[in-house]
């Protein structure tokens, strides 16, 4: 569980996003508490959601804490809008997530909490007004069990959590592989062009030669035109050889690699779908960071039999496994 009333990394001595990420990672629920005087989301927060957590929607629920301690319905509104607006900002999404509320339960709070809100119960009937978050406590609490509900069936959702992280592993190395055949492609086809360029050089050259000594010419024709012909077809693979550098260099441009996606998922983009963008953050950094110009040089493209594969596993190995556990979810109470 993680608050945002935390303090900068570099006063904490460890590396505080690390260690929110391996926790996540493992856990298979994770609740992300906001409190209601403070529902902004501060620096440290921003870097948590946009780092430690981006890819575990399907187990992260963020909750407004402290909903019991509103007087007004407007002041719950005013601070749920206020979370909502922040988190807009951070939470790539069309949609935001539902945000869950959590309070005390009755048997729980304190008499002076008992006492506050009738006082606010019966300030609000004296002056007509009915706005008063204490008459939608059972809303509250209706919000609370279901939190209370998630937790407790969090080991039953161990498998399918597990088919999840799967499945979002097997995406994020489809489009890796993608983008990378993508530009291993125009690599390979400017690298054969200047390869049959430089043949077509040596086979003139030996032509020429072989011509001069038919034709029966000095030989010092023979030999000059052999080595100038030499000159030519070394200085044309040295030209090659810096042009294929600066082509690597410019395909694993940052850059280049927006372009190179907006090409290959044109459709879904086309389609505004928020997934394949979300997925494209988190592949650009790794490429970003991975790629260089001689790896980039001498990588080999993938076989096309290992796309199929991995294509075969996304679309039926995977929901054969979901199918599989979905009459033990069925039974989760």
């Amino acid at each position: 569980m993680i608050g945002n009333k935390i303090s900068n990394i570099t006063d904490r001595g460890y590396d505080f996003e690390g260690v929110v990420k391996w926790y996540a990672n493992r856990a298979d629920v994770v609740l992300l508490f906001f409190d209601p005087d403070k529902p902004g989301t501060t620096g440290e927060t921003l870097s948590i959601l946009t780092n430690s957590l981006v890819g575990m929607e399907h187990k992260l629920h963020i909750i407004l804490n402290k909903s019991d301690q509103f007087r007004k319905i407007h002041d719950f509104a005013r601070a749920y809008g206020s979370l909502c607006w922040n988190l807009s900002k951070v939470i790539q999404r069309k949609d935001l997530p539902r945000i869950y509320t959590m309070c005390l339960p009755p048997d729980y709070r304190t008499k002076a909490a008992k006492d506050r809100l009738e006082v606010s119960s019966d300030s609000d009937r004296d002056s007509g007004e009915s706005d008063s978050l204490g008459q939608g406590l059972m809303d509250l609490q209706t919000s609370r069990e279901d939190v209370v509900k998630e937790v407790r069936n969090a080991p039953k959702r161990r498998i399918d959590n597990e088919i999840t992280r799967l499945s979002d592993s097997l995406q994020l190395l489809q489009m890796h592989c993608k983008i990378l055949d993508t530009l291993l492609a125009s690599y390979r086809s400017v690298m054969w062009k200047y390869r049959l360029l430089l043949a077509a050089s040596v086979a003139s050259s030996c032509g020429l030669v072989s011509a001069s000594v038919v034709l029966s010419l000095p030989l010092e024709v023979s030999i000059g035109g052999g080595i100038g012909a030499g000159f030519i077809c070394s200085g044309l693979a040295a030209w090659q050889r810096h042009s294929l550098r600066a082509q690597a260099t410019n395909l694993i441009s940052p850059a280049n690699l927006e372009s190179t996606f907006q090409q290959v998922y044109a459709r879904r983009i086309a389609e505004n779908d928020e997934f394949v963008t979300s997925l494209w953050i988190r592949v650009r950094e790794h490429l970003k960071m991975g790629l260089n110009v001689p790896d980039f040089e001498s990588t080999r493209r993938l076989p096309s039999s290992d796309m199929a594969a991995l294509e075969h596993i996304l679309e039926f190995d995977v929901p054969a496994l979901r199918r599989k556990v979905t009459p033990m979810l069925n039974t989760i109470k």
